[in-house]
């Protein structure tokens, strides 16, 4: 891109670089969006609010797994401190005659260490275990998160490219409608022709002209929408660089419900949201079992630095819960939880059935209205072509021109709208497709 400086540039420096900058700018902003899919797909997962969420999602969980583990860990305390205290003998027992009980005020240096450590706790660890099946579920949810995003993302973009080819057509068939608009008042001004032609060949103008604004305004929207959904300034002028994608083959459905079955990261999230509402259960039940800890605590203290000694107490213990009211709400709790996780399971499987059942059908269904649409498409042009040449050349008559403008406008809309992704046979597989094709994909 050239780039001229204007004329008043030729001020000193301090006030034409700021203006240089400035127009720079502008140019600069002025420059359209080219987008792709895959661009699209990228810029959603990256700067998207909810891929964002989905994203913080994990991050708390992984956040909740390594603080359970670091519960496991030995845990360390250092503490020094010098401090003035007077002492009350007689809460101790003693009396010194003639001598007050308050002893003091003196002085006293005091450095501690205090180490613990858990040699045993099930409870601890099958917390640890439960939380990194959260932590599982999290990621594959937010697998399926970008795959919503992706599949918005995809489906606005293809939105939009419908929208342009169908401006495109909508134009074609104004330019259409002009010549015919033309002929008609050629013919009425000739004498062979009736005003009510002239009137029928406006009115089919007048309603070409308003598919192309309707055209145009479901652009603006699909591409408003699209900008929303990535991030983007929605001020900004896009350019789709992809074409329109072919139909997709239909699989059976025998293979597709396979692959949903082995690909589908809800199906994986409601397996390991099980998994860690067992282990739940299972903590709350090992609340019951004993535990095993050690412990260690050193001191050095005295009433000077100098005189400091050192003592220390080592211990190992053995806890055993006796009576605790809430380890069997605990466990009754966690029982609940893991029978909602099953329900889960079960209902999320039928309705990843039903999805892939009914995305074939769609698939095959939409296939099936293209080909019918594209041959209606072609005949009603080919009857509306026949009737303008028997009219040119004397035969026909205005009646059947009307007749195929009225027949070809309605199976001309069908067509665009049937072969411009109007059916959404795969939204999950189709997401994780955009993200695969993005670079996006996870292990």
């Amino acid at each position: 891109m050239t780039f001229f400086a204007p004329d008043f540039c030729l001020l000193p420096s301090a006030f034409c670089l700021p203006v240089l900058l400035s127009a720079f700018s502008l140019q600069v902003a002025a420059q359209p969006l080219r987008l792709s899919v895959a661009d699209a797909v990228q810029r959603a997962l990256r700067e998207g609010s909810q891929a964002q969420l989905a994203r913080s999602t994990e991050e708390r969980a992984r956040i909740a797994r390594t603080e359970a583990l670091q519960a496991l860990f030995p845990q360390a305390d250092a503490r020094v401190s010098r401090y003035s205290q007077s002492i009350n003998l007689q809460t101790f027992g003693f009396t010194i005659p003639g001598q007050p009980p308050v002893v003091g005020p003196f002085n006293v240096t005091d450095a501690q260490v205090a180490a613990a450590v858990q040699l045993f706790n099930l409870a601890a660890i099958r917390h640890y275990q439960a939380l990194s099946q959260g932590e599982t579920a999290s990621r594959y949810a937010l697998q399926r998160a970008e795959n919503d995003v992706a599949t918005a993302v995809a489906r606005l973009y293809v939105l939009a490219q419908r929208a342009s080819t169908q401006i495109a057509s909508r134009q074609a068939d104004v330019a259409l409608f002009e010549r015919l608009l033309k002929v008609a008042q050629d013919e009425f001004t000739a004498g062979t022709g009736t005003r009510l032609d002239v009137a029928q060949a406006t009115v089919q103008l007048d309603r070409a002209k308003q598919a192309v604004l309707i055209a145009q305004n479901d652009q603006r929207t699909a591409l408003l929408a699209l900008l929303n959904a990535i991030g983007a300034d929605e001020s900004s002028d896009v350019v789709l660089v992809d074409p329109l994608p072919a139909a997709p083959p239909v699989l059976p459905v025998d293979s597709a419900l396979r692959a949903a079955q082995q690909q589908r990261p809800e199906l994986k999230e409601v397996v390991a949201r099980e998994k860690e509402a067992s282990l739940g259960v299972s903590a709350a039940r090992a609340r019951r079992m004993p535990s095993v800890a050690f412990d260690f605590e050193g001191d050095y203290s005295g009433n000077h630095t100098n005189d400091l000694l050192w003592t220390r107490r080592v211990a190992a213990t053995l806890g055993m819960p006796l009576f605790h009211a809430d380890i069997n709400a605990a466990v009754a709790r966690a029982r609940a939880d893991l029978h909602d996780r099953e329900i889960e399971r079960t209902q999320r499987e039928r309705d990843v059935e039903q999805d892939v059942r009914r995305a074939v059908l769609s698939l095959e269904n939409a296939n099936a209205r293209v080909a019918v649409a594209t041959e209606n498409a072609r005949v009603a042009e080919e009857a509306l072509t026949v009737a303008q040449d028997r009219r040119a050349a004397g035969y026909g008559t205005p009646v059947e021109v009307d007749r195929a403008q009225d027949s070809y406008l309605p199976l001309r809309g069908d067509h665009l709208l049937t072969a411009g992704g109007e059916g959404d046979p795969s939204p999950r597989d189709a997401g994780r497709g955009c993200r695969e094709a993005a670079g996006e994909g996870r292990p």
